[in-house]
């Protein structure tokens, strides 16, 4: 037997014995049934992926602070978002986040990936995780942005830099607070530049899970900016917020 017809027979005996299922339903993936190849990849079948809160092409981008303020160094910073924050996404999310699920964020990555616009006017320099404390990667095992930030990267062919910004300390968890000054104040002077990089004119997207609020990102992107970044645009997941709401 020739070792090519040998693999295919593992390869096939594997896949009887641990078939691949999808990650939300559960039930067993066939191909020509109730995914195709693409979906087999991606572990999640037809019915699932259908109930994907998808947001309309034309209500993906909003303004990155909830809140605005006055005297905002950075006042025109956008940030685009694919999904409502409902469920299956917000499911997936959580699992990932919470339940050290990273197959989760892989998918979802893969999702907005394939769906962040190419049509900017201007080549990106690089696409950069917003980053979480060594605390806080060292308790979840990995940081979620990050995930999702390879599946942008490698859509648009731009380098993915996860050591750009450093957190340089560690603050509480966001959803601990409902107000934006509380988010504002507990993400203030949290992240830095490492000294390794020059960023001077660079396009860069800024990629993190969930826009809320915008504080987190919003810190992020001031950094950058005052570390000499030419764009700096945001990208994540989800929101419940809709265009237009302050």
């Amino acid at each position: 037997m020739r070792r090519t017809e040998l693999k295919q027979d593992l390869l096939t005996s594997v896949h009887f014995l641990f078939p691949s299922v999808c990650m939300l339903c559960g039930r067993v993936l066939v191909k020509g049934r109730n995914c195709g190849e693409e979906l087999l990849k991606l572990q999640v079948c037809s019915s699932c992926l259908s109930q994907f809160p998808v947001r309309l092409s034309t209500e993906r981008w909003f303004p990155c602070l909830s809140d605005p303020f006055e005297e905002d160094p950075i006042p025109d910073m956008s940030v685009w978002a694919l999904f409502h924050y409902e469920t299956p996404v917000s499911t997936l999310l959580r699992r990932m986040k919470f339940h050290s699920k990273k197959y989760c964020g892989s998918l979802i990555g893969e999702l907005i990936g394939r769906e962040f616009p190419t049509d900017v006017p201007f080549r990106w320099d690089a696409v950069i995780p917003v980053p979480l404390s060594e605390k806080r990667r060292e308790e979840r095992g990995f940081n979620q942005a990050e995930v999702l930030a390879k599946g942008l990267s490698e859509h648009l062919d731009v380098p993915l830099c996860n050591n750009v910004i450093r957190k340089i300390r560690h603050t509480k968890q966001q959803s601990r607070f409902t107000e934006p000054a509380q988010r504002t104040g507990n993400v203030k002077g949290a992240f830095a530049v490492d000294e390794k990089w020059d960023i001077t004119g660079w396009n860069i997207l800024l990629v993190d899970d969930i826009l809320t609020t915008g504080a987190t990102m919003h810190e992020a992107a001031k950094i950058l900016y005052e570390n000499g970044a030419c764009r700096v645009f945001g990208a994540v997941a989800a929101t419940h917020r809709e265009n237009g709401e302050e």
